[in-house]
């Protein structure tokens, strides 16, 4: 690997990859160089990330990557799942246990959240009029009330994404990308919302400098490879969707859909108007501001291609997609009705809403593709119309544009679609990261 090179750790909720991106004549050649996994588990009943199982599968990862590199990279930088967060304690180390926003012990801190700051001033403060369940400032009203000893003891708060930089290189500094949909970050001011906070009786006392785009240190612990030490750590575009919206690279007017996991849809947004309805704020780095909705993704056939593996029933996404085509099921359901959020058993799950809706039932893993894909490109379709009105192109990246029939599904829907990169979180981090050389 030349001397050129860029790493991007890039983290999606469930499993990560190490990206080698390497400038050639102004365009950026990525190579995936490993993958790993790392699960959810529940502890004490708290659904929880195993984050010693993430970071010791990071580091051994690297390890095989960097004994194949024959030269020092330029730089490294993470990108992560957005809201959930590690907190410090004063000797530097994670207390407590990162809870994953799957945990539904957040469900009514909405209407806690709402009973203090009114609508139209949390509308004014963070750009929507609801606090997400399971943003970041849901889940430190819930620990504000539930486990205040916890945020008392706690020095600093980090994103996923800031938290590995903080190991690569010992510095704490959260990323603007991260910090700008965790709903602690006032819109206007583009700082933390200390007045909002308190007025929630949340210390804010953990919260640290916000970064973009900048080296914040240099690689210096003994667990990472020899040939990363006093590499170049940058805080670029830490939110996965705000990378592959930076690597997309829309127009003003076009839409964009990054389909991993979860799906966000949305488009550049005018900050001297109000954000639309149920849209989600998100900033890609300062001055450059986007409306999204975050809607089901692939999270609906994985858990499905997950049962069926268990079942000895899957047998490989060629014959699944082939099967997919060949089915004429007619069945359609609201992708986003919360039985789906965490359901022990997916397909069945899709059934009852399927028999709610009086429409076809899938049975086949086939006919269980074709309604899923089904039912999310009209989704996407019906937020596309209802939320943003028309626009002139729908941008797909994302490891979704893969998907073949949810590709053809979503192709009847719009009126012109453009395939991005599949790699395009990986892309926008390494763009992210030439940028804060240059």
């Amino acid at each position: 690997m030349n001397s050129q090179s860029h790493i991007a750790i890039d983290l999606g909720a469930g499993s990560g990859r190490i990206m080698i991106g390497v400038r050639q004549k102004n365009e950026i050649q990525l190579v995936e160089a490993a993958r790993f996994n790392y699960a959810m588990q529940p502890i004490h009943g708290v659904l929880c990330w195993d984050y010693q199982e993430l970071l010791n599968n990071l580091i051994d990862a690297f390890h095989v990557v960097c004994s194949k590199l024959d030269a020092t990279p330029q730089s490294i930088s993470c990108d992560s799942w957005a809201q959930d967060f590690a907190l410090l304690d004063a000797d530097g180390k994670v207390c407590g246990e990162i809870v994953s926003y799957r945990e539904q012990r957040t469900a009514d801190m909405p209407q806690q959240i709402a009973a203090i700051i009114p609508p139209e001033e949390l509308q004014s403060r963070i750009g929507r009029k609801t606090a997400g369940s399971f943003s970041t400032l849901g889940q430190l009203k819930f620990l504000a009330e539930h486990e205040r000893g916890l945020l008392g003891g706690a020095s600093t708060l980090l994103h996923i994404a800031d938290l590995i930089h903080y190991e690569l290189c010992g510095n704490a500094a959260s990323n603007w990308a991260l910090a700008s949909v965790s709903q602690l970050m006032n819109i206007q001011t583009q700082c933390w919302d200390t007045e909002m906070l308190e007025k929630l009786q949340i210390p804010t006392h953990f919260l640290g400098k916000i970064a973009s785009g900048k080296i914040i240190g240099q690689v210096n612990d003994s667990r990472f490879p020899t040939i990363l030490q006093g590499v170049p750590v940058v805080s670029g575009v830490g939110h996965d969707t705000a990378a592959a919206f930076l690597a997309g690279d829309p127009a003003p007017d076009d839409f964009f859909l990054s389909l991993g996991t979860w799906a966000m849809l949305g488009h550049q947004h005018d900050t001297s108007k109000p954000f639309p309805d149920k849209a989600h704020p998100m900033g890609i780095f300062p001055g450059l501001w986007t409306a999204f909705r975050g809607l089901p993704g692939m999270w609906l056939q994985q858990q499905c291609i997950q049962h069926w593996k268990k079942q000895g029933s899957f047998t490989s996404y060629a014959a699944f997609d082939a099967a997919v085509d060949a089915s004429d099921c007619k069945g359609i359901f609201d992708p986003t009705s919360p039985e789906l959020f965490n359901p022990p058993d997916m397909p069945v799950a899709i059934q009852e809403l399927c028999d709610r809706n009086h429409s076809e039932i899938p049975v086949t893993p086939g006919d269980f593709g074709k309604v899923i894909n089904r039912s999310l490109a009209e989704c996407y379709a019906q937020v596309a119309r209802q939320q943003y009105g028309q626009h002139s192109e729908l941008i797909v990246t994302g490891g979704g544009v893969n998907n073949a029939p949810l590709m053809k599904e979503l192709s009847l829907r719009f009126p012109a679609i453009r395939r991005g990169a599949c790699e395009a979180t990986a892309l926008g981090n390494v763009k992210a990261q030439t940028a804060a050389l240059s």
